[in-house]
């Protein structure tokens, strides 16, 4: 190389080394220990920072790496247990939670534009390490798993400007990660690295409750909170009614007596929210629906957008108190119901894995800003106006009631072929224990025969989604390979397996299209070719004859397509290779009950 691109080459990697290192010295002339006070957040390695001291400063508490992220960067969370545990302790560890004590996880900044829970964690922790009586209080009933920053590339990627429709701070990270994916969409398909390290920190620690901390977009009310809980009837009839008749309650009834009221997430059925507000079914592809497929009660903290940063700031602060609080003060209920919740699972024989939103709701006191339609000066056209002098208070609709819509049967076991590995991986990565197939052999197995699907035209976070029409089930021969796995359905994630075996699943492998390759038909027919061949099998059948006769009559557009008659004989002959649309996961031929 010549001497002078050499140099440059040196200048621009000492230089990107230097940009590199800025992005823990931003704004060094402000303390990064100082939050929820001003109109900044901490980048990156300010959070860092201000984590590893607190750490330092604590005997009950460690901050560890989990993983890596998808920008090469570690992602971190901050332990706090009475079992005086320290970064070195939980190197390779499998399990971190005390299992007498209940588990508390809170994930910030997987949208790092929307970074409340940042600040408002490092504010919480710094008050509870401030009061020793209190700290030890929380520590004896429970132990606490904080992520200070889970979208390490969208934290590295800051700007001033990108959420468009959010009051402050003055710098924050952007949604996308280093893959653009939006990691609240990620938890089930495992596309990031992200995702691997939350999975692993989400099963060593097993928690009881999760929050995960956001800011609003969408309409303009007083409200500095919302909530998304946990979908009550999706969760069961055992965490449901806990979380719609005791728990939503009592943490809306704390927050009120803090000062700071809160609604549930303002997702309007109309233009404004005085028409009625909508649930949020957070399936398994959201932190939260996640989640709820072990059994583990969520929150999604939305802070509301066109609220100064620091008042989000106090509010997200605010409701981790409050959860803090119920969890000590319900501790032996909410373990009972988690042990009973668990329970239930030994023995299901049918799960629900869609769902749908019925007409039912639950009239809900709701506080808003009048609205009203005037001239655009930038279109000339109508557009939308809320007038913050004027508030209206009264009942309004609560629409957040769902009912399955498909559900499937439990098999004593699954069986998936090896060659989907990346399927396999992410199974294995949540914990589901296979067998593997010691020997090449054939097994008598229910095969579904997929009966057409749709899939997106753009693509949605990395994937072309699949709509899935129908399928069949029938039982078969398959052939199987030594290595091959065998899924029991007597194990702890039960829920996880069907949710995202299930052809028909919100968040199915299928949905997601990991298994695009198995629809696909391989071999094909020349017409001219198989007009030969078509007499023969017509003249020697008289079964497929009659069978192809009675189709003509009864399909006009068969009957009018020489090719689709063609194929239709195809598809009926030994030719024909039988397996193109056949889901490549099977399963016993029997059920589990």
């Amino acid at each position: 190389m010549p001497l002078i691109p050499r140099l440059q080459l040196v200048f621009l990697c000492t230089m990107l080394l230097l940009v590199d290192e800025s992005f823990g010295q931003q704004h060094q002339a402000s303390d990064p220990l100082v939050v929820a006070d001003d109109n900044r957040t901490p980048t990156w390695g300010e959070t860092l920072a201000v984590f590893e001291e607190l750490a330092s400063g604590c005997e009950e508490a460690c901050l560890i790496e989990i993983g890596t992220s998808d920008i090469g960067r570690p992602i971190h969370a901050f332990i706090m247990t009475r079992a005086a545990m320290k970064s070195e302790d939980l190197v390779g560890v499998r399990t971190i939670r005390q299992a007498d004590k209940l588990g508390l996880l809170i994930n910030n900044a997987i949208h790092p534009g929307e970074p409340c829970g940042v600040d408002a964690s490092v504010a919480w922790i710094r008050t509870l390490l401030a009061d020793e009586q209190a700290r030890r209080s929380v520590l004896d009933v429970m132990d606490i798993a904080v992520i200070p920053m889970y979208n390490v590339g969208g934290a590295l990627n800051r700007n001033c400007c990108t959420r468009t429709n959010q009051d402050g701070p003055e710098e924050y990270g952007f949604r996308g990660n280093a893959r653009n994916l939006d990691l609240n969409r990620d938890f089930i398909k495992m596309d990031s690295r992200n995702a691997e390290a939350f999975v692993g920190l989400f099963h060593a620690f097993s928690p009881d409750v999760f929050i995960d901390t956001h800011t609003t977009n969408g309409a303009d009310y007083p409200y500095e909170m919302t909530l998304i809980a946990t979908q009550p009837d999706k969760a069961g009839p055992v965490l449901g009614p806990f979380i719609r008749e005791t728990m939503e309650p009592a943490l809306y009834a704390s927050m009120e007596q803090r000062g700071v009221p809160t609604s549930p997430y303002v997702y309007s059925i109309g233009e404004t929210p005085e028409e009625g507000i909508v649930g949020f079914l957070e399936t398994p592809r959201y932190s939260t629906g996640y989640a709820a497929l072990f059994g583990c009660i969520g929150f999604t903290a939305e802070a509301h957008m066109l609220k100064p940063f620091p008042v989000r700031v106090q509010a997200t602060k605010v409701f981790i108190e409050a959860t803090v609080q119920f969890m000590a003060e319900r501790s032996e209920e909410l373990k009972a119901i988690r042990t009973a919740e668990a329970a239930r699972w030994e023995n299901i024989a049918t799960v629900p894995v869609r769902w749908k939103r019925t007409e039912q709701f639950t009239p809900l006191w709701f506080e808003g800003f009048e609205s009203r339609k005037e001239i655009s000066p930038v279109t000339g056209e109508l557009r939308l106006k809320y007038d913050r002098s004027r508030r209206w208070s009264k009942e309004i609709p609560f629409y957040n009631h769902f009912a399955p819509v498909a559900d499937t049967e439990v098999p004593k076991y699954w069986v998936i072929p090896q060659a989907w590995r990346h399927v396999v991986a992410r199974m294995q990565r949540n914990g589901v224990a296979m067998i593997p197939i010691e020997k090449d052999t054939t097994m008598l197995l229910r095969a579904g025969d997929i009966r057409g699907f749709t899939s997106s035209p753009r693509p949605y976070e990395g994937h072309h989604m699949n709509g899935l029409d129908s399928v069949a089930w029938a039982v078969v021969p398959i052939r199987l390979f030594e290595g091959d796995w065998v899924i029991s359905s007597d194990q702890p994630n039960l829920r996880y397996i069907c949710e995202v075996l299930a052809p028909h699943g919100h968040d199915s492998f299928l949905t997601w299209n990991f298994f695009d390759s198995a629809m696909q038909q391989k071999e094909h027919f020349s017409g001219y070719v198989f007009e030969e061949t078509a007499a023969v099998l017509l003249a020697s059948d008289p079964l497929l004859r009659a069978s192809f006769e009675q189709a003509k009559a009864s399909n006009p557009e068969l009957r009018e397509d020489a090719r689709a008659q063609l194929n239709w004989l195809y598809r009926a002959s030994p030719h024909y290779e039988g397996t193109a649309n056949r889901y490549p996961v099977f399963k016993s031929i029997t059920n589990r009950r």
